[in-house]
Formats: C-alpha cells, sequence, structure tokens
C-alpha cells in the first residue's frame, strides 16, 4: 500500500509528452490509491465522479461532520467513504475531492450518479457492513458543494448493486436485489421518501441490476444479469421497461452467456457477465433505438469472455438478433482481439448521430492465472488496456479499435503496454449531449491490491 502524498487543493490534468497514440487518461482523486468502482455523470461543462475510497481520510463532510472511523469498534465502523470529485470546465481541470455525506451505517460502495431536474445532482450508494445494507440517495442543488440528508431508500429493507435512474420531474428510480428477489424502489417527491416494489425479473437465482437508462418517449429500462452458483454459473441478460415508474413493466430477455471461472476465495464472480444500454434517439414517431453491450462466456464455465452487443428499434420487445434458447450468445462481436483473451467490463452512451463503447480486455498479456481473482499477487491476470469502438447508428460500420493511454507518471501497476489488474467490476460512459463522451474506470495491482480512478474525454 502506497503512503500519501501531498496534493494541492486544487489541480489541473495535463497531457504529458508521449510517443503513445490512442485517447489520453488522467488519474482521479488524491493520489493517496485505494480507489475504485466510480460513478461517471455530466451536466454541460459540469463533470462530476463518485467512487469509495478505502483509506482513512482527514476530511469532514459537506454538513461539516467528521466520519465514523476507519475500521474502527462497533457497528457504525467502516472501511470505505464515499470521494467526489468535479470539473466546471469540461474535464480540463477538477477540483479538489470532497466527501459529500459521511457513511450512515458503514462501508459506502456501489456508486451511482444521475442527473435531475435544474441541474440537481442525485447521488446513491450502498452503506453497511454486510451483503445486504441500507442504500442511500441524496442530492445537491449547487453543482456538489452541500448535498441533502440520505434517506434509505429500502426502507429498511436492505439491498444490494443499486442502480439510480432520475426523470425530468425529480422521480428518482433505483433497482436492486435482495435474496434472489429483484426491488425497484420509487420517490414521486423528489428523493424525500420512496416506496419499493418487488418486480420479480428473473425466474430463478440472483439477478443484478447492471444498468439503466431513458429514453426520449418516456420510457424507463433497467438491465438485470441473472445468475447461479455465487455468478459463476450461465448468465442470463434482461431489459426490463416501464412508463409508469414501474407501476407496471414488460420484461425482455437479450441473450445467455458461459459464467465464469470457480476460483476458491474467490466470492462473487469478478469476471461474471454484465450488460449496459444506450439510447439513440430517433425522429417520432420512430421509437428510440436501445443499443445494448455485455461480456459473456461461449463454449463452457471459465472460458474466456468476449464483448457482444444488439440493438432494438421496438423499446426492447424484439432484437437485431433474437434470443436463442439453445445457441447463445448470439450477439454482434466487437472485439477484435484473438481468441483467448480474457474481456470484461463494458459500457455505452450515445447520441443521435454516434453510439460510443468502452471495454476491458487483457490483449498485451493474454491469459493468465485465474487464481489472480483471490489473489494479491500483481500481474497474475495479465496486462490490461481500456478499449474504445464507435458506430453512427449503433448497428453497423463499428470503427477500428482506439486505446486509452496509460496516465503518467505510472503508478507501480502501470507501464506503456497497460495496467496490471480492473479496479472493480465495471467502468461507466455518459456524455454531454455537445458530442463529448467521458469514460471512467479503476486499474490496480490485483484484486486485493491499490489502485486508482481513471478518466477520459473523447
Amino acid at each position: 500500500m502506497r503512503k500519501a502524498t501531498f496534493v494541492a487543493m486544487f489541480f489541473a490534468l495535463v497531457i504529458s509528452a508521449t510517443a503513445q497514440t490512442g485517447i489520453a487518461s488522467f488519474r482521479l482523486g488524491d493520489n493517496t490509491g485505494e480507489d475504485w468502482e466510480p460513478a461517471i455523470l455530466a451536466d454541460g461543462l459540469h463533470i462530476y465522479a463518485l467512487w469509495p475510497h478505502y483509506l482513512a481520510t482527514t476530511y469532514v463532510d459537506s454538513s461539516g461532520a467528521t466520519c465514523m472511523p476507519f475500521k474502527g469498534a462497533g457497528k457504525h465502523s467502516t472501511s470505505s467513504y464515499m470521494y467526489f470529485q468535479s470539473s466546471s470546465d469540461g474535464g480540463k481541470t477538477w477540483g479538489p475531492v470532497t466527501i459529500p455525506r459521511c457513511p450512515v451505517q458503514g462501508n459506502d460502495v456501489d456508486a451511482q450518479l444521475a442527473l435531475g431536474a435544474n441541474h440537481r445532482i442525485y447521488a446513491g450508494y450502498m452503506d453497511g457492513n454486510s451483503q445486504y445494507t441500507p442504500i442511500e440517495v441524496f442530492y445537491s442543488d449547487d453543482y456538489g458543494v452541500t448535498w441533502s440528508q440520505p434517506v434509505d431508500i429500502t426502507n429498511a429493507g436492505r439491498g444490494d448493486k443499486d442502480i439510480l435512474l432520475v426523470d425530468k420531474n425529480n422521480n428518482v428510480m433505483v433497482a436492486y436485489e435482495n435474496g434472489g428477489k429483484q426491488h425497484v424502489s420509487v420517490s414521486t417527491n423528489g428523493g424525500a421518501s420512496f416506496t419499493s416494489k418487488q418486480v420479480n425479473v428473473a425466474p430463478s437465482g440472483v439477478a443484478l441490476a447492471t444498468g439503466g437508462i431513458l429514453d426520449t418517449q418516456g420510457n424507463a429500462y433497467f438491465a438485470w444479469a441473472g445468475t447461479t452458483n455465487n455468478g459463476t454459473g450461465p448468465t442470463t441478460f434482461y431489459i426490463q421497461r416501464s412508463n409508469n415508474l414501474f407501476s407496471t413493466f414488460s420484461v425482455y430477455t437479450v441473450d445467455k452467456g458461459e459464467g465464469g471461472p470457480q476460483v476458491t476465495g474467490a466470492g462473487w464472480d469478478f469476471w461474471g457477465g454484465s450488460i449496459q444500454m444506450a439510447v439513440q434517439p430517433k425522429t417520432p414517431p420512430a421509437n428510440d433505438r436501445v443499443v445494448v453491450v455485455y461480456n459473456a462466456g461461449a463454449g463452457s464455465t471459465g472460458a474466456p469472455e468476449r464483448i457482444y452487443t444488439k440493438y432494438s428499434d421496438t423499446l426492447g420487445a424484439s432484437w437485431n438478433i433474437p434470443f436463442s434458447s439453445t445457441s447463445w450468445p448470439n450477439g454482434t462481436q466487437l472485439s477484435l482481439a484473438p481468441t483467448g483473451v480474457w474481456h470484461g467490463f463494458p459500457s455505452i452512451a450515445g447520441t443521435s448521430s454516434i453510439m460510443k463503447v468502452i471495454w476491458m480486455d487483457n490483449r498485451a498479456s493474454p491469459g493468465g492465472n485465474y487464481t489472480c481473482l483471490s489473489s494479491s499477487t500483481t500481474g497474475e491476470c495479465g496486462t490490461w488496456n481500456v478499449y474504445e469502438r464507435s458506430s453512427a447508428d449503433g448497428a453497423t460500420n463499428w470503427s477500428a479499435e482506439d486505446v486509452m493511454i496509460q496516465a503518467m507518471p505510472y503508478k507501480d501497476y502501470q507501464t506503456a503496454a497497460g495496467f496490471d489488474h480492473p479496479d472493480g467490476d465495471y467502468t461507466e460512459m455518459v456524455n454531454d449531449g455537445a458530442g463529448n463522451f467521458f469514460g471512467i474506470w479503476g486499474e490496480a495491482e490485483s484484486k486485493a491490491g491499490s489502485g486508482d480512478v481513471y478518466f477520459a474525454k473523447f
């Protein structure tokens, strides 16, 4: 674990001179490390990032409170805090790290950000020291300077893996899972209170919410990855759609993939299938196009997974490549990496004129030893990079691949060739509506090692 170093309270991210070609990436945070699984949000020139930080901190939160101790005694102790950082110039420079609100119950994980009306920023995350915890949602009306009191959207019901959506009327929707049951919690008063409803997306096993979007026609969508055997069984990808705040809804099966490797001590499958969505707005009466990207395995459990995509012009009711219960996965592959390369952690965002996708793979040094899933030894999972492709319609003529350049100066888990391990099991992408796309992800030494959060504009 690296020692903290002094960082100025305001810093600028500057592109370093390098012979590499690709998309420049930049390190966020306060340079103390132990950051992972970040969320990102764009509101014009305002860009926001939120992530859990696994180190003791001297920061007070936006209310001036000193947070509970790091790994202290008793149930109200924590090993993580949510860090927030923002830019007001489209990601050119970033302000200091802050803590929006101290943990209420314990560890803060699974960061979420969403934009409401009148530039209101909503944030959500799990908060507690157990598998199922309160899921807190709160908001800021002054660009992240001060924040409202956190509200438990589960009403003491507890949950896991929250996905946050907010519509133009500040109706708040949160999808989460508890004990194999899927729920959506809704607020119609801007996040002051919530009502939760079981939504029964998957017929068996556990389905985790992994993505959420709104289209321009009043529909809200959540994406779910349903699996068994601690996440290593086959994964079925579902899309859930509603136009009435999930009072009623429809569920559609998109595809299916084999699970990841079964490794003793790894816990929930780090490489398990995940699905993300984006919409490409169309001129009425045409439906918006829904485009999904997901990682799935083919052939046998534990085989390297790859990146697939499909699209729907029927609000998710049908897909350009129909689901087959006997031949899956059957989406269009996006990665150009050779056979045997490990893939994961895709995300997607789009406008009316272009769709962009990012994912991670280890083609720079493929394969490795799957015991890296439970190991703190660096380099066992190969060498990773973040790759990007785009398409005008999200369906055809995908561009050549581009790669995110490693931020400099390098950390001990980085070289010009890439980084040692994904830090967290997802990436995120957004766009600002003006043609600019923003991605965020984590890089680390190993699953158990130190890491940092990285940002790119492209």
